[in-house]
């Protein structure tokens, strides 16, 4: 489940009602609730339609299994905090496919995955991937450095994040709804 903004117009990091408790950031929620709760501007919608969009192509080369990591501006009421609109949303992959799958891919499929620049332009993703098969000092390491980085805003406030089951059987609906309430807020600006 996804918490209420703080005081601050941030996820909290942690259960504030019992901060030893399990329910703590990355909250683990599903695209239905992500598209429930964060479409709720042309521009969020937008960034929602590019972001299930980069999913498809992920799904469509194999890699479907694991979990994605999602924050930035996108996951902040960046609204109220900053007076703007989210640009993209930052997006780590944890997938379970390991050296073999990546030695394997094609040109395209390896932009698809490593042109931060050019995923960023087209899907509004600033998108990372980390193998979950990589040796286990390294996975902990990269798992601490993500989580160190997103913990905090660049203003040092503590904040939380989502983490969203990377297997596609959510995605259509997903888009449906998404599809449904663009339409909606083009209702509304009419």
């Amino acid at each position: 489940m996804i918490p209420e903004w703080n005081a601050e117009g941030l996820l909290p990091p942690i259960n504030e009602l019992n901060p030893v408790d399990l329910n703590r950031s990355p909250y683990e929620t599903d695209l239905v609730q992500l598209i429930q709760r964060f479409s709720t501007s042309a521009e969020r919608c937008l960034i929602l339609r590019g972001y299930l969009a980069h999913r498809a192509e992920l799904h469509l080369m194999g890699m479907d299994t694991g979990f994605q990591w999602l924050n930035g501006s996108f996951s902040e009421n960046i609204e109220l905090i900053e007076h703007r609109p989210p640009g993209d949303v930052d997006v780590v992959t944890f997938t379970h496919r390991g050296d073999d799958f990546f030695d394997a891919l094609t040109e395209e499929q390896i932009r698809l995955l490593g042109d931060t620049e050019w995923i960023k332009e087209r899907f509004k993703v600033d998108f990372y991937v980390q193998s979950l098969q990589d040796d286990p000092e390294i996975l902990v390491s990269m798992s601490a450095y993500w989580y160190s980085m997103w913990s905090h805003r660049r203003s040092r406030q503590w904040k939380g994040f989502l983490k969203l089951d990377l297997a596609p059987h959510q995605d259509a609906d997903a888009l449906a709804l998404l599809e449904a309430r663009q339409q909606e807020l083009a209702h509304e600006q009419e």
